[in-house]
């Protein structure tokens, strides 16, 4: 048998408390070799997923993905689960999810199931992946649906990869072109302007406003940092509260290509958890409520609640998908098609793939819309702010001549 590491509580021969690490092949044995040491076990355990270290050595949603890929690998191969989980945890260089999985192994080896060892670490995998995995070990499907967890959090990622790299040039661009407006703003525009009120000439409107914004903004600097601090500090708050974060997720729905990318995304995830809910055993109301949690919407998960009120009193499906802006008029019509479960999966199936690779388009729309966009408004700026400069300094070389 392979060497763990177990964490350990005891006393010594004089009462007082010790505690370490000591290597043993079962918590049994580990009793035993703190017995033979003199000292009185209190507990032996392996480290647990909530002893997270805040390094890069923290398990990331790319680390479960892969872990689920290999377990999916190991239940089709019928391989002894806590040998192979076991084996997968040594091979592993991430502290925080050797811990994981070496709990994992550990309980699963003492006679838990799968599902309860992995319940144990709730906080690493998330509630739709427990409960998604205890409906297919109940039905016996969890070769099938491991596999497919794997290909939905490989899509997340990749989902999320695309969505950061078509926002990192447009938040890098407006960040450069604020920090620079604001330099010219506060020191360059009022060194000109003491050179035009010493002139005598009349100002055209454009420089006289620029200005004017130039010497508020270098008056109240302070103020507006403070205001911008505020707000995002508000925010923030809002975003942290149930109703508040509802509210700002249904406003940006509303935003031109922003919202039509939010829904895509939302319902795409939805339908793939919804469908693989259903394929793992759970019933159409349960499914529908961690499809609408595993989207991360507070809003889409409130609106899914509602709907599944709705189906236990006897409304039909057709009925209750109205209760929410998230899903399109294409995602209702398909899951109000099926007539039981395994039609409603294959449906999901569908509604999945049209709006992933829809999510997918509109990514590289947004960046391919937001850079013309941002170099426009861009050379809009440069052209005002040169105005507010040239157009004087014409007027002072005329009226020299």
């Amino acid at each position: 048998m392979s060497v763990s590491v177990f964490n350990y509580k005891a006393l010594d021969s004089n009462g007082r408390n010790k505690s370490g690490r000591i290597e043993a092949t079962s918590e049994q044995q580990a009793y035993t070799v703190l017995a033979e040491k003199g000292l009185t076990p209190l507990s032996v355990k392996l480290p647990t997923a909530l002893t997270f270290s805040f390094s890069r050595k923290r398990a990331t949603l790319a680390d479960i993905a892969g872990f689920t890929r290999e377990l999916s690998v190991l239940v089709e191969a019928r391989i002894p689960l806590a040998e192979g989980i076991r084996g997968i945890a040594q091979a592993e260089r991430k502290a925080d999810l050797r811990r994981i999985l070496l709990d994992v192994a550990s309980s699963v080896e003492s006679g838990t199931s799968v599902c309860e060892a992995i319940a144990n670490n709730r906080s690493a995998f998330g509630d739709v992946y427990v409960h998604t995995l205890g409906a297919a070990e109940k039905t016996g499907s969890l070769a099938e649906v491991t596999a497919l967890l794997a290909d939905m959090l490989e899509r997340q990622i990749e989902s999320r990869q695309q969505l950061r790299a078509a926002l990192t040039y447009p938040v890098v661009v407006i960040g450069v072109v604020a920090a620079a407006l604001a330099v010219i703003l506060m020191f360059v525009i009022p060194r000109f302007s003491a050179t035009f009120e010493s002139s005598g000439i009349e100002l055209p409107m454009i420089t006289v406003v620029i200005q004017a914004l130039a010497l508020w903004l270098k008056t109240n600097w302070l103020f507006v940092l403070v205001g911008l601090s505020a707000a995002g500090g508000l925010a923030a708050f809002a975003w942290k509260t149930p109703k508040g974060r509802a509210r700002m997720e249904r406003l940006t729905l509303r935003l031109p290509v922003f919202g039509g990318l939010i829904a895509s995304v939302t319902t795409g995830r939805f339908a793939r958890v919804f469908g693989l809910s259903l394929r793992s055993g759970l019933d159409v109301v349960e499914s529908l409520s961690i499809g609408g949690a595993s989207t991360g919407r507070a809003a889409f998960t409130q609106d899914t609640q509602v709907m599944c009120e709705r189906l236990r009193t006897g409304d039909s499906m057709s009925a209750v998908l109205t209760e929410t802006p998230y899903l399109p008029g294409f995602a209702q019509r398909m899951l109000s098609a099926g007539k039981d479960s395994k039609e409603l999966a294959k449906s999901c199936d569908v509604i999945a793939k049209h709006y992933e690779r829809e999510a997918s388009n509109l990514t590289k729309s947004v960046s391919q819309l937001l850079e013309p966009l941002l170099t426009v408004c861009l050379a809009a700026v440069v052209l005002l702010v040169a105005l507010s400069v040239f157009l004087p300094m014409w007027k002072m070389v005329s009226v020299s001549t």
